[in-house]
């Protein structure tokens, strides 16, 4: 397993896979399948697994539509083992759970990697939302090994304040408000003993939802 990441993190870091017409879309589903994998180690919530299992497609699809995508491709297989590791751990109560948690890491760092070797596009509200939630499941999953990230609890507190001032400057009405209620419950759930996590990831999903599209 390790070195295999290394192998496609050598691939990526090298420029080697390239960028696509539908970029951002595949960025977007990268992002979400690595919060839910992440979010899945650490909790062992089936509900978290079921939403992995319904992006699987689409996000196949999506590979389907890229040229030279065959590193893109081990990276999907990569991600496909490690969640049966990881479900196997939990389903078995495997005393290796640690070890299953710890190679999650790994493999998303290997998704951030690809994104971040790609030209950035600018930053909306969607994005900074789901680097949030992405940041949560990461930090809820290093706390299961005992790690935590000054750096990433820092990023958490600017996106707080970004998305906060972003919500507040959308068009006053109905559907604004509706957004600010559930941030309101989505930093509610973000307690400094540890977040909430399905309570948090449901206001993640209704705000990623229903935010205007740029």
């Amino acid at each position: 397993m390790r070195q295999a990441c290394t192998l496609i993190a050598s691939l990526l870091l090298a420029g080697l896979l390239p960028r696509a017409a539908n970029a951002d879309a595949v960025d977007a589903s990268l992002r979400d399948m690595e919060r839910y994998l992440l979010l899945y180690s650490a909790t062992g919530d089936e509900r978290f697994l079921a939403r992995l299992e319904r992006l699987g497609p689409g996000f196949e699809q999506q590979l389907s539509q890229q040229k030279n995508a065959a590193n893109l491709q081990d990276l999907w297989q990569l991600y496909r083992q490690t969640l049966e590791q990881v479900r196997a751990a939990y389903s078995q109560k495997d005393a290796d759970l640690q070890n299953a948690v710890a190679q999650t890491r790994e493999v998303a760092g290997l998704f951030d990697t690809f994104i971040l070797a790609r030209e950035p596009a600018s930053q909306g509200i969607e994005d900074e939302l789901r680097e949030l939630a992405l940041l949560e499941a990461r930090r809820a999953n290093g706390r299961l090994l005992g790690k935590e990230s000054e750096g990433d609890a820092a990023r958490i507190g600017e996106l707080q304040e970004l998305i906060d001032e972003r919500l507040a400057a959308l068009p006053a009405g109905a559907s604004r408000d509706s957004l600010l209620s559930r941030w309101s419950y989505l930093r509610k759930a973000e307690k400094p003993e540890g977040t909430l996590l399905y309570p948090f990831n449901a206001q993640v999903e209704y705000l990623l939802a229903h935010l205007p599209r740029r």
